[in-house]
C-alpha cells in the first residue's frame, strides 16, 4: 500500500447507507510538501538561498479558532525544506514594534511575541515536541509525553542542543522611536531527536508528520521607552492573539489532531501526485477526535464512567459526505471508540489517546 495513504486506511462513502443520526462538517487540517535541500543552508533568518525559492510560502496565519474569527493585524507565513540532517522552517512576521526581553533558555517563551512549531511524527502516538522562539532568538524546545487534556507531563529539560536559530530584524529590537517591518526567524531543527521520540522510525522521503506553527502576539504598552504587556484600566494583562497555520477550534495548540500535514518529497515532480490529503481519511481522522472530545468531557462530568454520549446521539455520523459507524467499548483501564466506514475499515482510540487502524475481516 502506498506509504501516503494516511492512517492505513482507504475509507469511501457508500451507497445504500442507513439514515443518518448526525451530520458534521468538520473543518479538516491544511497540508504541505516538502522539498529537498540539495544544498547546505545558512541559518541566518534570511532564507535566500536557491533552495528557499523553490518551497512554497504557506497561506497567511489566521487565527487559532478559525476563518470565522477577526483577520491577524498582521501577516505571517512560513516555509518548510528538510535535507538528511535537518527540518528547517522559516517564518516572516510583519510587526511594527518588535521587541523581547527574554534570554533564559527553556524559558517561558510565549510570556513574549514569539514563533513556535509543534511537531509529532507518529499521529497513531500522543507524544509530540514543541519549540518556541522570540525576537531574541531565544530557544524553548519540550517534549510532551500526551496532550495537556490528559495530564501529558512537560519535559523542559528535553533539549534539542543541535537546534540552529536565525534571527532577522527588519527594523530595531526593543526601540520604540521608529516603525519597524517585522521579523522572521529561521530554524533548522535535527531530524534525529524527533526520530528517538518516535522510538527512532526511520525518515526520508515518503515520511509524514503531523506539525502546527502559532504565534503568540501581545498587545504593548510603554514604560518610558521599555516595552511591556498591555493592561486594562484595572491592570489587568490583556490576553495575547494567537495566530496559526492550521486553525484548531479553540484557544488551545495542544489539540494535535487539528495539526497540518506535511509531506516530505525528495523530487516533487515526482512526489506530488503521491502527496495530496486523503479526504476520506482525515475526515474519518477528524470524526474520532470529535467524538473522543465529546467523551472525555462527559466523563469529567459525570460519576457514570462507563456511559456513552453515544447513546444519545450516535452511532451513524457523515462527514464531509462520508459514512461511518462509532461504537463505544467501556474497558478495564477506560474506554475505546471504534470508527468503521461502510467497507469494514476501522479507526479506533482509547481514553488516553492511542490510535490503531485495522480492516474487519
Amino acid at each position: 500500500m502506498n506509504k501516503f495513504v494516511l492512517l492505513g486506511l482507504v475509507l469511501c462513502l457508500s451507497c445504500g447507507a442507513p439514515s443518518i443520526r448526525k451530520n458534521l462538517d468538520l473543518t479538516l487540517p491544511k497540508h504541505y510538501v516538502v522539498n529537498k535541500a540539495k544544498k547546505a543552508l545558512t541559518v541566518d533568518g534570511l532564507a535566500n538561498e536557491e533552495a528557499w525559492e523553490d518551497a512554497e510560502l504557506s497561506d497567511l496565519f489566521m487565527d487559532i479558532q478559525g476563518a470565522e474569527q477577526s483577520t491577524p493585524y498582521y501577516n505571517t507565513r512560513v516555509k518548510m525544506l528538510w535535507d538528511d540532517t535537518y527540518f528547517y522552517v522559516y517564518a516572516e512576521m510583519e510587526e511594527q514594534h518588535v521587541w523581547g526581553d527574554i534570554k533564559e533558555r527553556d524559558a517561558v517563551i510565549f510570556y513574549n511575541n514569539d514563533f513556535e512549531v509543534f511537531i509529532k511524527p507518529n499521529e497513531f502516538q500522543p507524544y509530540y515536541a514543541e519549540f518556541e522562539v522570540n525576537a531574541l532568538g531565544t530557544l524553548w524546545d519540550l517534549f510532551l509525553a500526551r496532550p495537556y487534556r490528559r495530564n501529558g507531563p512537560v519535559l523542559d529539560e528535553w533539549d534539542v542542543n543541535g537546534t540552529k536559530v536565525g534571527i532577522d530584524i527588519q527594523g530595531t529590537l526593543n526601540d520604540p522611536t521608529d516603525i519597524d517591518n517585522g521579523w522572521s526567524v529561521e530554524l533548522a531543527i535535527p531530524i534525529a531527536p524527533i526520530n528517538a521520540i518516535d522510538r527512532g522510525h526511520s525518515f526520508g522521503e515518503g515520511s509524514m508528520w503531523r506539525v502546527n506553527f502559532s504565534r503568540v502576539q501581545w498587545e504593548y504598552q510603554l514604560n518610558g521607552s521599555t516595552y511591556e504587556k498591555k493592561t486594562d484600566k484595572e491592570g489587568r494583562r490583556l490576553p495575547e492573539n494567537n495566530w496559526v497555520w492550521s486553525p484548531q477550534m479553540a484557544i488551545d495548540m495542544h489539540r494535535p489532531e487539528h495539526w497540518g500535514y506535511v509531506f516530505f518529497v525528495d523530487n516533487p515532480v515526482d512526489s506530488t501526485t503521491r502527496t495530496h490529503l486523503n479526504q476520506s481519511t482525515a475526515s474519518a481522522y477528524q470524526l474520532l477526535f470529535h467524538l473522543y472530545r465529546k467523551q472525555i468531557t462527559l466523563q469529567n462530568n459525570t460519576s457514570e464512567k462507563s456511559r456513552s454520549f453515544l447513546v444519545d446521539e450516535g452511532p451513524d455520523f457523515e462527514v464531509n459526505g462520508y459514512v461511518f459507524n462509532a461504537e463505544f467499548s467501556p474497558t478495564n483501564l477506560g474506554f475505546e471508540i471504534i470508527l468503521k466506514d461502510k467497507s469494514d475499515n476501522i479507526l479506533s482510540i482509547n481514553q488516553d489517546g492511542y490510535i490503531r487502524s485495522s480492516h474487519e475481516k
